[in-house]
């Protein structure tokens, strides 16, 4: 093991006591082996974020350790990092919380959009220590074309300024192409569904129980990011990339999307620069909120009520958030952490995602919150076109009823979306021969 994967935790808080579990767990998320922490009681230092007692065990254990880096889990401004690494022994690296998290998503994103977000989160992260390192003189590789009078800290900034637009350009692109994928998703009859909430709080396990286990080819082509298997397992950022796989309720069909884990301490600017891969769950017709059963009553709070707001600052959708908690065959004082959960966002479903308890309750509370079914009545004449037509209307329609006489008489329901496409169909098969009779 070198010295650069060996890391000191530290973390100051205003009260005792001080829970490092989380940022020991990024930490070893990171690629990091935590040898040692310091932990401090204090208001925050102006210059420095420790105190100087703290500072100076920081210092002893990075040489007693031989650490390479000293990960806080702390907000940590460029001025504040820079004096926190001037004060430890040299080529002693410092990373914070949104340092690390953003490390983090970098080593796990696979897809074009992913990795954009990534940089783009990386490049509004770097700014202010960027331009920080031009004003001490440090040669930063940023200067773009320099116009005159301008300052290396000006050039630095216009050049990430750069690209950070040209990021998000690609990143606009991106999200309208999802738009429409959505738009034909619905077209097709999919009702869409996300799990969205906490990492690590069973979301991957919960779609396992929830998707089908019939092969996806048919959509390979249309649907290309349909898996067939959904990763799960124990351990923060398992899901960085969306898994999206089919599933069946009642006569529904569903595309469900299991979706980046929230983590705690992350600035809006950061979740921001993931929203074109949370916006599954921004856009979705329902939302799984799920929420782990085995957090303490605090942690559950604190957690259920950043993904309520976070939600409700993006989600555009008029379908409901359903919220789970999970993992409630391993939970204590669960009667209190459902009271909990319900005072924030209403009486959560009760499940274990990992023995299958509690998932006919959570289909029943899903199907209630979709979208409301609309229904539609056609008299069609006897002809190929309007068997095809029929055709068409099993593959797309939640529910096709189909009496044969001397003309063909079908109702149906399905997504608005559905039943508008359905209406001009039928327009075409029978618009001079046949009486179209809608509901």
């Amino acid at each position: 093991m070198s010295r650069e994967d060996t890391a000191i935790v530290a973390k100051r808080v205003d009260e005792s006591p001080a829970d490092t579990g989380e940022i020991r767990a990024l930490a070893q998320s990171a690629g990091y082996t935590v040898v040692g922490e310091v932990v401090q009681q204090r208001d925050p230092h102006p210059g420095h974020e420790f105190g100087t007692g703290a500072i100076a065990e920081l210092r002893r254990e990075v040489q007693e350790c031989d650490a390479g880096a000293v990960v806080v889990d702390n907000d940590l401004d460029a001025n504040r990092a820079f004096a926190l690494a001037d004060r430890l022994p040299d080529n002693t690296a410092v990373r914070d919380r949104k340092r690390l998290v953003i490390d983090i998503f970098g080593e796990r994103a696979a897809t074009r959009r992913a990795q954009l977000e990534v940089r783009l989160a990386e490049l509004e992260y770097e700014l202010p220590r960027a331009e920080e390192r031009a004003k001490r003189g440090e040669d930063v590789g940023r200067q773009g074309f320099k116009s005159a009078g301008e300052s290396p800290a000006s050039q630095v900034r216009a050049a990430y300024k750069r690209e950070i637009k040209q990021v998000e350009d690609a990143l606009a692109d991106i999200e309208s192409a999802d738009a429409n994928r959505r738009a034909d998703r619905h077209a097709a009859g999919f009702d869409l569904v996300a799990l969205a909430g906490y990492t690590n709080a069973g979301k991957s396990t919960l779609l396992r129980r929830l998707a089908d286990d019939h092969a996806v080819e048919e959509n390979d082509r249309r649907h290309a990011d349909l898996a067939g298997v959904a990763e799960s397992r124990d351990g923060l950022f398992t899901t960085l990339n969306t898994t999206t796989r089919r599933a069946t309720l009642g006569d529904r069909r569903l595309l469900v999307t299991d979706t980046v884990g929230f983590v705690s301490g992350l600035p809006h600017w950061l979740v921001d620069s993931f929203e074109s891969t949370l916006a599954s769950a921004y856009r979705a017709d329902a939302v799984l909120l799920v929420a782990d059963a085995t957090d303490s009553v605090d942690r559950l709070r604190e957690k259920v009520t950043t993904s309520r707001d976070v939600l409700a600052d993006h989600r555009d959708a008029d379908g409901g958030v359903v919220p789970v908690l999970n993992k409630v065959d391993a939970a204590s004082r669960l009667d209190e952490k459902r009271r909990v959960v319900g005072d924030l966002v209403g009486d959560p479903v009760c499940v274990s995602a990992l023995d299958g308890s509690g998932l006919d309750a959570l289909a029943d509370r899903l199907a209630a919150s979709l979208p409301e079914r609309e229904t539609a009545r056609f008299s069609l004449p006897q002809s190929d076109a309007t068997m095809s037509f029929v055709s068409w209307l099993y593959d797309h329609a939640n529910t096709v009823d189909v009496a044969h006489g001397e003309t063909v008489e079908v109702e149906i329901s399905g997504r608005r979306e559905v039943v508008a496409l359905a209406r001009g169909r039928a327009d075409d098969v029978g618009a001079d021969t046949a009486a179209r009779r809608d509901s």
